[in-house]
C-alpha cells in the first residue's frame, strides 16, 4: 500500500475568480524541485489570511492552480510579535529568520547596533533581502501560516526605537534586568510585543541609554548564558506560550 501523495504549499502571485497564478519562480520550483504534475492538489497562500485548495494545471501564460475550495484556517496567534534582531554572521541570521516565522513573528528588523559586525553596502543589501525573503517565504509556507510575515530593512537602532511601538517592549541584556517571567507576568493583557536582541559583541553603554531613553525594560532569561541565535527562539516560545497560542 502506497502512501499519500504529500500536499504542496505555495504563495499566490495573483487570486483570480476562480484560479491563482504562479510566478515563474514559484512555478519552478514546483516542476523542476517537486516535481508535480497536471492534476496535482496544492495549497495556494495569498500571504494576507486566505489560503485555497487548487488543482494545479498549466495555463496560457504558466502554471495556475484552478480553486476547488477556500480552506479554513487558524494557524496565526492573537498576540502580535515584533523581533528586532541585531545584524549577526549570515547562517546564524538566516537560522533566525527561518526559526522566528516558525514560531509566528508578524515582522523582523534587522537592526545596526553600536557593536553590529556584519556592515552591508548597496549591493550586498540587495542581495541578502532577496536571500531573506526566500527564507521566510519558505518558512512562512512550510509552517502552514496565513499571514506573510513582514521583512523589514535593516535600520540603525535609534531610528528602530524611535519608528516602532509596542504595548511590551523590552530588550534581552547580558548585563541584567528584570526576569522575563516577572514582566510578563505585569503584562498580561498585553496583545503586542517588540523585544530586541543584540550582536555576539553585546549591547553598548550607548546603546543601554537608548534603551532607557525610549522606555525599553532590560530583561533576563536565567543564569546560563545563550548564544545570540539562540535567544530569540527561547524568547518566542516563551512569548507563544504565555501569551500567544503555542502549548
Amino acid at each position: 500500500m502506497g502512501y499519500p501523495k504529500p500536499v504542496h504549499r505555495v504563495i499566490a502571485q495573483q487570486i483570480e475568480e476562480d484560479c491563482v497564478l504562479l510566478s515563474e519562480a514559484e512555478s519552478h520550483h514546483l516542476v523542476r524541485v517537486l516535481r508535480v504534475r497536471p492534476g496535482d492538489i496544492c495549497l495556494a497562500h495569498d500571504g494576507k489570511g486566505s489560503i485555497f485548495r487548487c488543482r494545479l494545471v498549466r495555463g496560457p501564460e504558466g502554471w495556475q492552480g484552478d480553486i476547488l475550495e477556500k480552506v479554513e484556517s487558524q494557524t496565526e496567534s492573537a498576540f502580535s510579535i515584533c523581533l528586532a534582531q541585531s545584524l549577526i554572521k549570515k547562517d546564524k541570521f538566516e537560522w533566525v529568520i527561518q526559526k522566528a516565522v516558525e514560531l509566528g513573528i508578524d515582522q523582523l528588523v534587522p537592526v545596526i547596533s553600536w557593536r553590529t559586525e556584519v556592515r552591508l553596502d548597496e549591493g550586498g543589501l540587495s542581495h541578502k533581502m532577496q536571500r531573506w525573503q526566500k527564507i521566510v517565504a519558505e518558512a512562512f509556507k512550510q509552517s502552514g501560516r496565513k499571514m506573510l510575515p513582514t521583512l523589514q530593512m535593516p535600520v540603525p537602532l535609534e531610528a528602530f526605537l524611535q519608528n516602532w511601538s509596542a504595548e511590551l517592549r523590552f530588550v534581552l541584556d547580558e548585563a541584567g534586568g528584570v526576569p522575563l517571567r516577572s514582566l510578563l507576568e505585569e503584562k498580561r493583557t498585553a496583545r503586542s510585543c517588540y523585544f530586541l536582541v543584540g550582536p555576539e559583541g553585546g549591547w553598548d553603554e550607548r546603546d543601554r541609554q537608548l534603551f532607557a531613553a525610549h522606555g525599553v525594560t532590560p530583561v533576563q532569561l536565567g543564569k546560563r548564558v545563550l548564544r545570540t541565535e539562540t535567544c530569540p527562539i527561547a524568547v518566542l516560545s516563551i512569548l507563544q506560550y504565555e501569551l500567544g497560542d503555542l502549548g
